[in-house]
């Protein structure tokens, strides 16, 4: 279906973007442990659950969503991409910018790279933009 792992990324968010589910849920793996967490939400797992989700977000139409800051780490059979989403939404303020930290996981298989997890978490607003150069303690 699709020869790397960016190629799923980009189906993903055009079909995210197109209000898309049908072609959306294509793209996950056929395994039933598939994951998806949404932004302050609980993990769905499976094709049923992630579908009913998905249903649920775009049944008013598409996400203006546009991706960054994006990093990958790579392996023969996996890919995991670690990025920012800035989705602009209609809130009681009018439209406002909500910036996610998301992570994506896709497998290889026999019929090519799949998506195998998707997980998505506020950022602060002052935490936005790349953190400076420097160590990280924890």
């Amino acid at each position: 279906m699709f020869a790397t792992a960016d190629a799923v990324e980009e189906a993903f968010y055009d079909a995210l973007e197109a209000g898309d589910v049908e072609t959306l849920m294509q793209l996950w793996c056929e395994e039933e442990d598939i994951v998806c967490i949404h932004p302050s939400g609980h993990r769905l797992t499976g094709h049923n659950a992630i579908r009913a989700s998905m249903d649920e977000i775009l049944d008013g139409g598409g996400l203006d969503i546009r991706v960054s800051d994006i990093h990958v780490h790579q392996s023969a059979t996996i890919a995991v991409h670690h990025l920012t989403e800035r989705i602009t939404v209609d809130g009681e303020q009018g439209q406002q910018l909500v910036t996610l930290a998301a992570t994506n996981v896709y497998l290889k298989g026999p019929v090519g790279w799949q998506l195998y997890l998707h997980q998505a978490t506020p950022i602060a607003a002052q935490d936005a933009s790349p953190a400076p150069p420097g160590p990280l303690l924890h």
